[in-house]
């Protein structure tokens, strides 16, 4: 099932990114966005299944809150209007995440993005500040992008995109290099159209308290995927219709029946970040951006992994008067 939301983009360098356009994204993108982007680690021997719990309930979010119009616009269902309003601020801000992870995704070709605080908690990272950035993470190229990302229950306000731009520029260094690109990024959901809406920043710096973070590449790539691992390893191993149909399939899958999803990972990568854990880290992100570059199963995402979800029905329900938003961009 697609969506569309359209964005806006202000003081990109030239060339970057077009000032206004429309993503165009699926159910399973976004369940990816909001399991990539969540804080809960993937380690098992520390944290045991939580980031697996984390991806239950963060992806869940899809089917209680989110619907789909006759055109493909994403709005709010009933109970997500009725929601109080800290868990409206809670819902807005996980969507105001997994949006920012697309847009960057699609607009920026950033194939690895997470939490700083999952990267910090999984490794021992200390900062000197709490205004810091959210999201950060890996283009295509090897380059570093870093990403505030916030979200609105109505209207972005306009003095929100002076806050977004202290926080995204807070970090100046990751690993010792300077990031290419320090996006501001908002969802919301303007009253006059009651449909999602992007708004995305990088305007001129300021002087905001300055951060950086001591990253090792193979340890980013370690807590990349090790939420993946965890989700497959409580899941219900799943030869999939892949197999069925006699395919010769590459990837390690699971079922997690509860959330009628299924959740894979390339068997190469599967199986070097568990070396990784295992202490043979050194390494690891060369193997694995090997792997994605000459992977040709067209099932999976460019960071090699599978989310997969069944969820149509619940998405077309209309229980919020989709009937009456007018299917048109603005």
């Amino acid at each position: 099932m697609t969506f569309s939301a359209q964005y806006r983009a202000g003081a990109f360098p030239t060339g970057t990114v077009p000032q206004s356009g429309v993503l165009t994204f699926t159910t399973d993108d976004l369940a990816h966005a909001l399991f990539t982007t969540g804080r809960a680690p993937g380690d098992r021997a520390h944290y045991g299944v939580a980031s697996v719990w984390e991806f239950i309930h963060r992806t869940s979010l899809i089917p209680a809150y989110v619907r789909r119009t006759p055109g493909g616009r994403l709005t709010r269902s009933r109970l997500a209007l009725d929601l109080d309003r800290s868990e409206k601020i809670a819902l807005s801000y996980a969507l105001g995440q997994a949006m920012t992870a697309i847009f960057c995704s699609q607009n920026l070709s950033v194939r690895f993005l997470m939490h700083v605080d999952r990267y910090a908690a999984r490794f021992g990272v200390r900062f000197s500040s709490r205004k810091r950035a959210d999201l950060f993470g890996q283009d295509v190229g090897g380059r570093w992008v870093v990403a505030e990302a916030k979200g609105r229950s109505n209207s972005m306000e306009s003095a929100l995109a002076n806050v977004l731009q202290a926080q995204k520029q807070s970090i100046v260094s990751i690993g010792g290099f300077p990031p290419t690109l320090a996006v501001g990024c908002v969802a919301s959901f303007p009253p006059n159209t009651r449909v999602l809406r992007v708004d995305a920043f990088d305007p001129e710096p300021r002087e905001p308290e300055l951060i950086s973070v001591a990253v090792d590449i193979d340890r980013f790539i370690v807590a990349c995927y090790e939420p993946f691992l965890a989700a497959i390893e409580f899941g219900e191993p799943d030869r999939g219709p892949e197999h069925e149909a006699g395919e010769d399939t590459d990837l390690e899958v699971a079922r997690l029946d509860s959330v009628r999803t299924r959740i894979g990972l390339v068997e190469d990568i599967a199986v070097r970040v568990r070396r990784a854990r295992e202490g043979e880290v050194t390494g690891l992100a060369d193997s694995v951006f090997r792997v994605l570059e000459r992977r040709t199963n067209s099932s999976v995402l460019a960071d090699g992994t599978l989310v997969e979800t069944d969820w149509a029905t619940e998405l077309e329900v209309p229980d919020r008067d989709t009937d009456e938003l007018e299917d048109q961009f603005f």
